[in-house]
């Protein structure tokens, strides 16, 4: 599928890694999703005070004659039609289009106007299980607000993790910001709102996550039967710098790699992230397996120091910009070599099984959450 289902797969740097790193010896990657999708009340049963009373005073509505029409005869024009209903938010057609637009390209390849709108609509409906998934990830905050914690401690510790990985100043920091049009304050908030999605995933998912013993053992032999496996998986969002750009637009393109590289390493869904900004269309998710000697230098080598699960600064190459996430590591365990399968050996594997039973979990919740909530999908 070219877009998969919106899930955390990870936990955030400042709210969860110390607990992951004391037990799996290892960073955690992104969680999230992209903020400020706003707050999912229930169904409005709203009373108003003497409603009823108000109600029989009122005249009944005049009965239409019979074949009256309440609107114009022909084709409508400039309506907004309705895509989703999820509890008492809309998704309508234009604001999907509007998400799905970094997609509709792959349309123009396809010359049988039929295929075309099949197309299209695969699209569209692959755009919206993101969103729907979302907002419902969003209700779930909102009402478990109160109980993750989040203080401004918390943030600050955040960006100043921030602060480091990038290498650079707080006023450089800001600078980058103002450049994209946000403030320091929105900024902030953001920030908060990746730290309480964290927090969220650790109170309703992190618990369901065992990984057994003899597993990941298991995994280590078999690992080191199959020899020296160089092929590795990353996850990457690109900002493509265009052909001709001048300084002021490849600094302004830095700026946002640098904003959405703070806001992968505390805690946004990879994934979703990839789907929404990176040029780089031919993997809407993201993900891509390669061998040594198969990208470009600046991105290999990046892409080969990162532990895993780890997220990267900001790497340029000829393309643009990156931010990467190392998905899979490379075992590097030489054919001839016995394998060792015990102690510190066994981290990127426990690690590795670890992820994939999170993903797994995430999975079957947001499943759970997506069955009690109402949703009305109508294309």
């Amino acid at each position: 599928m070219s877009f998969k289902t919106f899930i955390f797969t990870a936990l955030a740097v400042l709210a969860i890694a110390d607990n992951a790193h004391a037990q799996y010896g290892g960073g955690m990657g992104g969680m999230g999703g992209r903020g400020g999708f706003g707050g999912m009340g229930g169904r409005n049963n709203n009373t108003f005070p003497n409603q009823d009373k108000d109600d029989k005073r009122r005249k009944p509505p005049p009965k239409l004659a019979p074949m009256q029409r309440t609107t114009p005869k022909g084709p409508r024009t400039g309506v907004d039609r309705i895509a989703c209903v999820i509890e008492d938010e809309v998704i309508t057609i234009r604001e999907l289009e509007k998400k799905a637009q970094p997609y509709m390209s792959q349309l123009e390849a396809v010359a049988d106007p039929g295929e075309r709108d099949k197309k299209r609509l695969a699209i569209l409906k692959q755009v919206l299980n993101l969103e729907i998934d979302e907002r419902i990830v969003s209700h779930e905050l909102g009402t478990n607000k109160e109980r993750l914690g989040v203080t401004e401690q918390d943030v600050d510790r955040a960006v100043q993790e921030v602060l480091r990985m990038n290498n650079i100043t707080e006023d450089q920091l800001q600078a980058a910001l103002y450049s994209q049009g946000m403030t320091w304050s929105e900024y902030r908030k953001k920030l908060r709102d990746q730290i309480e999605r964290a927090r969220l995933v650790q109170f309703k998912v992190q618990g369901r996550v065992q990984v057994k013993e003899a597993e990941v053992v298991r995994r280590c032999e078999e690992r080191g039967r199959i020899g020296d496996d160089k092929k590795i998986c990353a996850m990457h969002v690109l900002l493509r710098i265009p052909d001709g750009a001048g300084a002021a637009e490849t600094e302004r393109l830095y700026a946002k790699a640098m904003q959405l590289q703070a806001e992968l390493s505390h805690g946004a869904d990879f994934k979703a992230y990839a789907a929404k900004y990176s040029d780089d269309k031919a993997s809407p998710d993201g993900r891509i397996c390669f061998a040594r000697g198969e990208m470009v230098e600046e991105f290999e080598k990046a892409t080969f120091a990162l532990k895993s699960n780890e997220v990267s600064s900001v790497v340029k190459t000829p393309f643009g910009f990156h931010v990467i996430k190392l998905a899979g590591k490379e075992t590097n365990v030489a054919e001839e070599a016995p394998v060792d399968c015990s102690g510190d050996a066994l981290n990127p594997f426990r690690n590795e099984i670890y992820q994939e039973e999170m993903e797994r979990q995430m999975g079957a919740w947001m499943q759970e959450l997506r069955a009690k909530a109402f949703i009305d999908v109508r294309i």
